[in-house]
Parts: structure tokens; C-alpha cells; sequence
């Protein structure tokens, strides 16, 4: 049998996917690919539920998937799931709906159906059906999630199986660490999604990171729904800090790098650590939102701007190579209450403060939140508006960033530790392309001959190499991202 995965959302989620993959294939299923003459006989969906649009791509992937792969179950899991099963399951093409507290059981309620009853997609006009105990909207609005059952850590987080077929993530795997959040955000809805903050032990995760780095991955990505908050729920404290030391001072892995933080979890001990430790990446992800003390108050985050530039203090420390440290930053454009003049301040604060790309995302109404109640909406055509002008900021600061570094490398200096995988990027069709990062994220693509001959200098899979770039360009199937054109220097 045949699966498919499709993974809308965070980091955490693809961690997540990728632990169903490996589940999957233990039970015999194969990855489906487009050569395939038969369509998928599964298709899940792990969704994501941070807005209403969320939602919204998850029901239309759903009805292409039953499109594409016609009598096909299509199964949806994730945070949509969790939140409102019933909206699922009145959605057309989809058979089955498991929320986040039996994603852990997935696979198991998959195979249980298959062995029960016809697997297939549902009639024209029957609804999906609930797998497991997701309650629905009114009930995760009744009850507080932290008076929830929720699975525990050691069930919730699982170790990632790297050795996936069909897999583009050989040279580096996503191990999530922690899983929900009590920050409870006014736009968020997904501590009803996940549930409070779990974390595992240390020396359960220390255990994972031997076992990934035997089986050949040379770069692991702590994830987490919030992992700033790694620790707390067994330590009264946050812990990241100290796991971070044991993972680099009792494995063997190569590169470590840890996904999104707010500015405050971003702590002096952590700068201090990739000071010292070079595998520790230095690639910062900022959790920032607004560059308004006042919206970051409306939001109910937990710093305001004297933070930030606190943080990015600690962050310009940190040695790297060509390029410097890289900064991305997550900002929600047209928040509700986001006066103009606002927005026009925080753009100037954006122009002089040392990032190197924004992650904008124009503010979009998420049902039950708090923020959905606020006063002074935003009018949509200004959100999109000032997220325009938030993307063309960020879009001039990262190609100037791409044109330093090529001149750089054209005086010579080398772009050092880029990690290599088969890419989809194909600018001439008439080479094997291949696509990767240095440690602080400058991406790269090299192309080979088909013929070339496998030496040292040359690229392939898995490798870690230096390059030199002599150019660049824009790369419209990953999302518009600026890639430099590279040569491996032997």
C-alpha cells in the first residue's frame, strides 16, 4: 500500500510528520510518487489551525487530495483536528479525522479501520468520522486545556526514524523536544490545540541525538510548539539553556540548530554557548510580532521593544562566517488596534535594527480568540498593504545580504560547511543539482554533470563541502527565496 503526507504549519508539525512516515513504512506502507500508476491508498493531512485561513488550506489540499487520488481515504490530523473535528468532517473528501491527542495512535487507528471495514473515501454526501476521543469546538471551549488529558511527553514526542524512503531529510532531521504552550496569546489558538507545555528529560533526548548521528544525520533541528519553554513543566524553570550543553557536550553531531524563540528566550547563556561551541548554529528564528510596545501588549506577549534590542545585543556576539549571523523574524502586519502611525514607527525601527530576513504574515481572524473581540480592526486591503511593504523591506535586506556575501566570495573568502542534498531547483536542466545551508543559513545550490566523477570537490549527497559563488538568483519554487549559484572548491 501507498501513502501520502502533506504537512501545513510549523516545524513541529513536520517533526510530527515525520514520525508518522516512519510509522507508516514499519507497517509495510510505500511513498507514493507522481511515476505511480495506481493512486495513494492514504492520504494524510497534518493541519495547522493558527488562523482562519489555515483552516481553509486544509480543506481545499483536502479536496485536491480526494481529486488527485480519486476512492482514496483521506485522513486529517493536526491542530484543525483537534480544534474542530466537526467542520472536518462535514468537509467534502475527507474519511477520517484524529486530533492531536490520539496523533500518537494514528497509525494503529489507521490500520485498525483498514483490517475493519472497507478503506476508502466517503460518498458524495456521507460525513468524515472521528477517530479517537477529539470532543470538538464547543468542547474545547468549555473546558480550560490545561484541566485536559493530554498524552504525556514520552507519548506526545517520539524519536524520529531518519532512514524514511523516498525521504529529502537524510542529512538532517527535526527532533522535537517539547510539545504545546501556556502562553496563550490573544491571536492563538493552539494551547486548545496541543495543550500545556510537556518536555522531555534530557537524557531521553541526549539518548535520540547518539542514535540519530549513528544512523548518518549530520545536523538535528530542536523543534517545539514553544521550546523556549523546554523544562518548565518538570523544572519550574526554562532548561534549553542546559540541554543544549549536554547535547553538544556528550554527542557526536555535527550541527545543531534550534527553531523558533522569542526574544527573551534567546538568553545570554545561549549566545555564550554558540560562542564557544561552532556546531551550535548561528541562525537565530525570532518570535517577534510587532515592533509596538502597545500591540505586543494587545497580543499579550511577554516583552516589549527595551527586549528586543536587548536581545539583538546579545545576538551581534555570536561569530559566524561570510555573511554574519543570520536573524529571521516572525511579524504579524495590521494586528487589531495597529494605528498607522504604528505601523510607519515600526517599519523605521525595522530599517535599523540588524535582521537579515522577516517572516510577515498580514493579521488573519482565528474564531474564539481574544483578539477577534478587539476594537479598531484593521480593514483587510491595509493589511495587505503594510504586509506588502514589510515584504519588499525584507526582500532589499536579503538581497543585499546574497550581494555581500557573492562579492565576498569573489575576493575569495569561502562559504564554509554547506550541507548537501538532492534539490528540486533545476535553473539548467542539463545538470544534477544539488541544495543546502552553511551553518549560519546562506543557501546554495551547485550543479554537476551528470558524468562527473564522484572525488573529492565534487557535489553529492550528504556532503558537507566549501563553495565558492558566482552568482544568484531567485528561487520561485521554494517560495521566492534568493539561492546563490555556487562551485565546490576541493
Amino acid at each position: 500500500m501507498r501513502y501520502v503526507i502533506r504537512t501545513l504549519g510549523c516545524k513541529a508539525n513536520l517533526a510530527d510528520s515525520q514520525r508518522i512516515e516512519a510509522e507508516l513504512q514499519a507497517r509495510g506502507f510505500m511513498p507514493w510518487n507522481s511515476t505511480a500508476v495506481r493512486p495513494a491508498d492514504v492520504c494524510v493531512i497534518n493541519s495547522c489551525t493558527v488562523t482562519d485561513e489555515a483552516d481553509r488550506q486544509t480543506r481545499r489540499l483536502a479536496a485536491r487530495l480526494g481529486r488527485d487520488h480519486p476512492g482514496t481515504a483521506v485522513v486529517v490530523t493536526g491542530c484543525a483536528a483537534e480544534v474542530d473535528p466537526e467542520r472536518l468532517a462535514h468537509s467534502k473528501g475527507i474519511r477520517y479525522i484524529v486530533g492531536n491527542r490520539d496523533k500518537p495512535q494514528l497509525v494503529d487507528l489507521i490500520m485498525k479501520e483498514i483490517s475493519g471495514r472497507e478503506f476508502s473515501a466517503p460518498d458524495q454526501d456521507s460525513d468524515g468520522r472521528v477517530l479517537g476521543i477529539a470532543q470538538g469546538y464547543a468542547e474545547m471551549l468549555s473546558r480550560h486545556p490545561m484541566d485536559r488529558e493530554w498524552p504525556a511527553a514520552n507519548d506526545a514526542l517520539g524519536a524520529p526514524v531518519p532512514d524514511l524512503q523516498g525521504s529529502s531529510s537524510k542529512t538532517r532531521v527535526f527532533l522535537k523536544i517539547q510539545e504545546g504552550c501556556n502562553s496563550f496569546c490573544t491571536y492563538c489558538v493552539i494551547p486548545y490545540g496541543r495543550g500545556p507545555s510537556r518536555s522531555l528529560e534530557p537524557e531521553r533526548i541526549v539518548e535520540w541525538v547518539h542514535s540519530i548521528v549513528a544512523s548518518g544525520i549530520r545536523e538535528i533541528v530542536l523543534t517545539g510548539t514553544n521550546i523556549g519553554d523546554y523544562g518548565t513543566d518538570w523544572a519550574g524553570e526554562p532548561m534549553l539553556e542546559k540541554l543544549l550543553e549536554r547535547v553538544l557536550g556528550e554527542t557526536g553531531i555535527e550541527r545543531l540548530r534550534v527553531s523558533s524563540l522569542d526574544p527573551t528566550e534567546i538568553t545570554p547563556g545561549i549566545v555564550n554557548l554558540m560562542c564557544r561551541d561552532a556546531r551550535l548554529c548561528p541562525h537565530f528564528h525570532v518570535s517577534l510580532q510587532s515592533a509596538s510596545d502597545r500591540v505586543l501588549r494587545l497580543m499579550k506577549r511577554r516583552y516589549g521593544m527595551a527586549e528586543v534590542l536587548d536581545c539583538f545585543e546579545r545576538m551581534a556576539r555570536v561569530p559566524a562566517g561570510v555573511g554574519g549571523v543570520f536573524v529571521g523574524m516572525d511579524v504579524i502586519a495590521g494586528f487589531p488596534g495597529e494605528t498607522a502611525l504604528e505601523f510607519e514607527n515600526g517599519l523605521k525601527r525595522f530599517q535599523e535594527l540588524p535582521w537579515t530576513r522577516l517572516h510577515v504574515f498580514p493579521y488573519s481572524e482565528r474564531a474564539g480568540t481574544p483578539a477577534t473581540r478587539l476594537p479598531d480592526t484593521v480593514p483587510v486591503p491595509v493589511r495587505h498593504q503594510r504586509t506588502r511593504q514589510l515584504n519588499e523591506l525584507s526582500f532589499n535586506r536579503l538581497s543585499q545580504w546574497n550581494d555581500q556575501i557573492l562579492e565576498k566570495s569573489r575576493q575569495g573568502a569561502l562559504l564554509q560547511g554547506v550541507l548537501l542534498e538532492k534539490s528540486g531547483f533545476h535553473p539548467d536542466p542539463s545538470k544534477i543539482w544539488f541544495a543546502g545551508y552553511t551553518p549560519n543559513y546562506v543557501r546554495v545550490a551547485v550543479g554537476v554533470d551528470a558524468a562527473a566523477p564522484k572525488g573529492p570537490g565534487v557535489a553529492r549527497q550528504h556532503a558537507i563541502v566549501s563553495v565558492r559563488a558566482y552568482d544568484v538568483c531567485q528561487d520561485s519554487a521554494g517560495g521566492g527565496d534568493i539561492i546563490l549559484i555556487s562551485e565546490v572548491v576541493a
